[in-house]
């Protein structure tokens, strides 16, 4: 993917007098601005290629186009500016001569970092075939640009300063192609759409609805999006990854949380439901919704694996999940031999270095996932099991054993080996560490009932010398949703209709 990056404009929120360095330069967290910015999307994205649009200034006193040169690998375009232009809009066209073609293009800021999987986002939009599409965060501040949306998950409407919905812009707009982009922005510049005098990108959008295009959004959570736009969002910023580096995960990736939801929900379908089971309403949300909600930690991304019918039967809502910019749908449309194979048909999705949770899609447990995590980051865990005390023993659940320093020392499924049964939620510190000893349990063909669970994974972990701990809470604190019955019940405790 081709990003272009305008950092040409003069800020008075980083005044010369106080702040040597222009702007891009400007370090956060020891790393210069740009630098940091480029070094996030080259993460996500490998293969990306660069056009920067910046003042002949910059490049003649600081370097500047040199420092862009090494930090993109030589793979980018510098295009210097002697003047100021009218805006980010009439920056970008400075680089017509680069972008003006039927390759697609990413039009972004070259102050923020957003802690999310950019390219797989742009993948989204390709797969879509949105002509053009923004990132969102929630906001209602009006230095933001903002789009209102329609119900079938595109863009109605786009606008610069002034707050329409809940969804302002993270500085990140995708088009299809280069030379709608121009032709867009030409249009809109044309139209006087412009703002205290200076034009903006988010115009273009407009011009491409216009247009009869198709224009699309995926959301991100706020924490997600990290903007420098002043000395303060920089401190903001610093801190915050002096906070994960306290917990020994500044290098590590936002937390996977995968949810296989591929059964077939029976027995709802015999008690004459008739949506598929993920998508269930309870209590004006679907089940899944509900799920993901209790699970949700900050900077989450979640893999939600689904059977392919159901996914069909269920079009507007898969696309609604979807534009959230931390969710992945897999569908699946094969009978695996246990939940641990069902998982591990996602490990394309998973980056194996980053933390990974396995959850149940049909649980609701009255807790805090991220005090659960956050327990494990800093015990330096290697998993995490959460459990309950279970006084009757009952052989439905797993268990596990603590052994010296309380750690796990065995796990057990379907066999109470101690009075810690699981809850179903499953910690890993990196994927690999599930994705490998699943690998091992398979290979010895450790099975129970004749399939392969999740916990007992665990077991292979532990024999490579992982540090697995359990967390507990109170068994009261645990709602199955999982049966009509089960539903029913919770429903009764938070006041719904049964």
């Amino acid at each position: 993917m081709r990003y272009l990056i305008p950092i040409a404009a003069p800020d008075d929120m980083f005044p010369r007098n106080e702040f040597h360095y222009p702007k891009p330069m400007i370090e956060v967290d020891g790393i210069a601005m740009i630098s940091r910015c480029v070094a996030k999307i080259r993460a996500d994205d490998p293969d990306a290629s660069f056009v920067f649009v910046v003042r002949k200034q910059d490049c003649d006193e600081f370097s500047l186009d040199r420092a862009l040169r090494l930090d993109t690998d030589g793979r980018c375009v510098v295009v210097p500016l002697d003047k100021p232009t009218k805006g980010a809009a009439c920056s970008a066209l400075m680089a017509i001569e680069h972008i003006d073609d039927d390759e697609p293009l990413v039009v972004c800021n070259g102050d923020q970092v957003i802690e999310a999987d950019t390219h797989a986002l742009v993948q989204r939009f390709e797969e879509r075939g949105f002509d053009a599409a923004v990132i969102t965060f929630p906001s209602v501040h009006p230095r933001w640009s903002y789009v209102r949306t329609g119900p079938d998950g595109t863009v109605l409407e786009a606008a610069e300063k002034r707050v329409l919905s809940r969804m302002a812009i993270a500085g990140f707009y995708y088009f299809r192609r280069g030379s709608d982009f121009t032709r867009a922005t030409m249009a809109s510049i044309r139209s006087g759409a412009s703002v205290s005098g200076q034009y903006y990108i988010a115009p273009a959008i407009n011009q491409i609805i216009l247009e009869g295009g198709l224009v699309g959004y995926a959301e991100v959570d706020e924490d997600a999006y990290q903007s420098f736009y002043s000395p303060q969002r920089v401190e903001y910023y610093q801190r915050h990854i002096q906070a994960r580096r306290a917990e020994g995960r500044a290098d590590a990736g936002p937390l996977q949380i995968l949810i296989p939801m591929a059964g077939l929900g029976s027995r709802f379908v015999q008690a004459g439901y008739t949506k598929p089971k993920p998508f269930i309403d309870v209590a004006g949300k679907a089940m899944i919704e509900r799920v993901m909600e209790n699970l949700d930690v900050t900077g989450a991304q979640f893999v939600l694996i689904a059977r392919g019918e159901h996914l069909d039967a269920e079009p507007g809502f898969v696309h609604l999940l979807e534009n959230h910019g931390h969710t992945t749908v897999i569908p699946i449309d094969l009978t695996t031999e246990g939940a641990a194979c069902t998982v591990l048909t996602a490990r394309a999705a998973l980056r194996p270095d980053a933390p990974l949770l396995i959850a149940n899609c049909d649980q609701i447990v009255d807790f805090s996932c991220a005090d659960f995590v956050r327990d494990a980051v800093q015990r330096r865990l290697d998993g995490s099991i959460l459990v309950f005390h279970d006084k009757h023993l009952d052989p439905k659940w797993s268990f596990a054993r603590l052994g010296e320093n309380d750690l796990v020392a065995e796990v057990q499924e379907k066999k109470p080996i101690s009075d810690l049964a699981t809850v179903g939620l499953y910690y890993f510190r990196r994927a690999d560490i599930f994705i490998n000893s699943a690998i091992d349990m398979i290979c010895r063909n450790d099975r129970v009932n004749n399939e392969f669970y999740v916990c007992p994974v665990y077991n292979y972990a532990i024999a490579n010398g992982a540090r697995i701990g359990v967390y507990a809470v109170d068994p009261d604190t645990m709602h199955g949703i999982g049966t009509p019955d089960d539903l029913d019940a919770y429903l009764k405790v938070i006041g719904g209709a049964a």
